[in-house]
């Protein structure tokens, strides 16, 4: 009976530990993590980019901070939103670099977005390789920094739960591979918008990406090669080729291989009225932007793609 009429206790105590490190404040070791990224920035921003998170009260709740967010019933940081917080990579190389070590105690992060930071790139051995730990990562934005190909490189721990990349605007170059995102084995968005990457280089038995549903490849420096190497992302719904030089030659058989693609998106590319014709193939297609490609001539209102 003096049992059973204490059995609430132990239901007592697991509410006061979530109430005191969940709704009720951050943890503790994350607040710390929290203002360490703050000194590591100290030289490459100021109040006016940084966001004001409190280093002088100690009962401060970083979950209540800028740009930080937590889950509402275990106090743990799950979002960083901490673009527009640095200032531009100088052009003597100065500047502030990527250290993996500052984000790894933020153990449930989901979501990290460090784009328009102009970051310089990575301080050795701390690149994204060490992010293989952070296992509910689902979203990384690294858009407009000055990170070049040494980050692909970087990516070759396996980050299996992450969903969306973003590397528009940075400065990758030339050839890239397919196998440079070997980690990222449920990636359905990768966005590499306005760098210079010129080929993407795949194989048909890779199974790298195979569950990529989003692909932005605008304004950069691609020709009609870039059709066969598509063949490789079978998941492949909504493509953006925007602003690339597409003329060349290109076959019904490697456009129809995009038998999944719903949106196609060419405006500003250099193609040609034979393109028109071909994409007819493409069976699932309910897309395709031309705008501003400088097509001219007639085209003939014959076939399934000029019937709908």
């Amino acid at each position: 009976m003096e049992l059973g009429r204490y059995w609430w206790w132990p239901v007592v105590l697991v509410l006061v530990h979530f109430g005191m490190n969940g709704c009720f404040g951050c943890w503790e070791q994350e607040r710390i993590a929290l203002l360490e990224l703050k000194a590591s920035t100290i030289n490459y921003t100021d109040e006016y980019y940084f966001p004001r998170w409190d280093t002088a009260d100690k009962e401060s709740d970083c979950c209540e901070w800028e740009k930080v967010k937590c889950d509402i019933t275990t106090g743990h940081v799950v979002k960083l939103a901490l673009n527009y917080t640095i200032y531009r990579c100088g052009e003597n190389g100065g500047g502030w670099y990527f250290n993996a070590s500052l984000f790894l105690p933020f153990k449930k992060l989901q979501y990290l977005d460090l784009s328009d930071n102009g970051i310089c790139g990575c301080v050795p051995n701390e690149g994204f390789e060490r992010f293989s730990t952070l296992s509910k990562l689902e979203v990384l934005h690294l858009r407009n920094n000055y990170f070049n190909n040494s980050i692909l490189q970087s990516f070759s721990g396996t980050i299996a739960s992450l969903k969306e990349l973003n590397l528009d605007s940075n400065s990758l170059n030339g050839s890239i591979h397919i196998q440079d995102f070997k980690a990222f084995n449920n990636l359905e968005e990768l966005y590499l918008h306005g760098n210079r990457i010129n080929d993407f280089l795949t194989t048909e038995d890779s199974n790298s990406l195979s569950k990529l549903q989003v692909l932005d490849l605008s304004n950069n420096l691609f020709n009609a090669r870039i059709f066969e190497s598509l063949a490789a992302f079978p998941s492949l719904k909504i493509l953006n080729i925007e602003e690339n030089n597409l003329e060349g030659s290109y076959t019904t058989k490697e456009l129809g291989a995009l038998n999944n693609l719903e949106q196609l998106y060419l405006d500003r590319s250099s193609i040609d009225n034979s393109f028109l014709h071909k994409v007819g193939v493409m069976n699932s297609l309910e897309v395709l932007s031309v705008q501003n490609c400088h097509l001219n001539g007639s085209l003939a209102a014959e076939g399934r793609l000029f019937s709908q």
